[in-house]
């Protein structure tokens, strides 16, 4: 039997994260353009346009779009940031198109593709996975990719330790359990900071919305804490990039060259926090960023090559000013309120979230596609994944007529003077 793409289309969002950049956006964009007609066909479009979350994203994007009016970007720059901002829109089809089950079976496809790559990398680290080092794909990709890979893995072990508290058989509970485990294992070896710290506070955001119990919520923090300290006592790799954070931080001079990967984040701080406060309400316009920041740091090669601030909400700030700062903020609020009227369901969502808030602080989360397309099909997943199965509608049946009678008389009533009336019954 032949399935249509709208079947399997959902399931390979699942497995792509970990693929080449061109692959995402081919099933990202073809899951898209298959919710879009599947909406269309149950007329469902014009419902999707009005929710609150879908205009909250295009007002963000319209705000980029006018802002672009004093833009001193070039419209390559230009264009290619409205696009990347416009992928939320389509992430909200999938999201409105894709059924629950197959939203949660994607879901746990994602588990077991990370789990796989997790295991790939100790494979790879007890040097028994083939070819050369640094050839390798996966394994040994480079740059905010392998940073993504990170959040990626920290995100599916939060999810399989969510799939094994979950009720079901004792045998899928165990492999859940076993998968965050493996995952966890794949992000202290991937020594990327974002993830190592995304995983503990990934389970921690577990622990709290599935106990309600204050002494649970304190035992299970103290539990996480306890197996993120271990962890990074246990490993050289996560003490090793830590200590080299700290080194470079401690190292770092307000002028001069800069050629630490913290110091060159101290860096952009500081300079794009002085470009908000030049324009500190609408910002400097869409895609500015680069042209501003080369601009003030013109000399430095090392500088002059990185092409964002390392932060979503700077990048935001700077570019769109307080406006876009407060519609953004907006749109968060309306997907934290979704998520909590939507209940245990939407635990996954939540999760998914607190990954994407938690990266935008580090790096360029809708900005960069590296991140932006994987990230955001898992955020459509999760959200279908909660939305509660569609009802057919059923007719409004009618309450009983009720026909008004003139009470029985009895047989001396009706045999009064011809002249006397009977008062009319009283209105109801």
């Amino acid at each position: 039997m032949r399935h249509p793409p709208a079947a399997w289309l959902p399931l390979a969002l699942g497995w792509t994260p970990y693929l080449p950049l061109g692959l995402q956006y081919l099933v990202f964009l073809g899951c898209g353009v298959a919710a879009g007609r599947r909406l269309a066909a149950q007329q469902g479009l014009g419902q999707a346009a009005r929710h609150p979350l879908v205009l909250a994203a295009a007002a963000l994007w319209l705000w980029l779009l006018v802002s672009a009016a004093w833009s001193r970007a070039p419209a390559a720059a230009i264009v290619s940031h409205l696009w990347m901002y416009a992928l939320p829109l389509l992430a909200a089809l999938i999201a409105f198109a894709v059924p629950a089950p197959t939203a949660r079976r994607a879901l746990t496809h994602f588990v077991v593709a990370s789990t796989l790559v997790a295991l790939a990398e100790l494979v790879a680290a007890a040097g028994f996975w083939p070819g050369a080092a640094g050839a390798r794909p996966i394994v040994d990709v480079l740059g905010n990719q392998r940073i993504a890979f990170s959040l990626l893995l920290a995100l599916a072990s939060a999810l399989a330790a969510h799939a094994a508290l979950q009720p079901a058989s004792p045998r899928r509970r165990v492999l859940c359990a076993l998968a965050a485990m493996i995952c966890l294992a794949g992000v202290s070896w991937q020594d990327r900071r974002t993830g190592m710290l995304a995983a503990p506070l990934l389970l921690a955001v577990l622990a709290l919305v599935r106990q309600r119990n204050t002494w649970r919520h304190m035992a299970l923090l103290g539990l996480i804490a306890l197996v993120a300290l271990a962890i990074g006592l246990g490993s050289t790799n996560v003490r090793a990039r830590f200590d080299e954070g700290i080194a470079e931080l401690q190292a770092y001079r307000g002028s001069g060259e800069v050629t630490t990967s913290w110091g060159m984040r101290a860096r952009m701080l500081e300079i794009t926090g002085r470009l908000v406060l030049e324009a500190p309400f609408v910002g400097h316009g869409v895609g500015s960023w680069v042209t501003e920041w080369r601009a003030r740091v013109a000399g430095s090669a090392a500088l002059e090559a990185h092409t964002t601030p390392h932060s979503e909400y700077l990048l935001l700030a700077m570019q769109g000013g307080l406006v876009a700062a407060a519609l953004a903020l907006r749109l968060w609020l309306l997907a934290l309120r979704g998520i909590r009227r939507r209940g245990a369901a939407a635990q996954p969502a939540l999760l998914v979230l607190a990954a994407i808030t938690w990266a935008g602080l580090f790096n360029v989360v809708l900005r960069d596609a590296k991140f932006a397309v994987a990230l955001l099909g898992l955020a459509a997943l999760a959200w279908a994944a909660a939305r509660a199965p569609a009802t057919p509608a059923t007719p409004a049946t009618p309450p009983p007529r009720r026909e008004n009678r003139a009470p029985q008389r009895s047989r001396a009533a009706l045999s009064g003077p011809p002249h006397r009336s009977d008062p009319p019954d009283p209105v109801r």
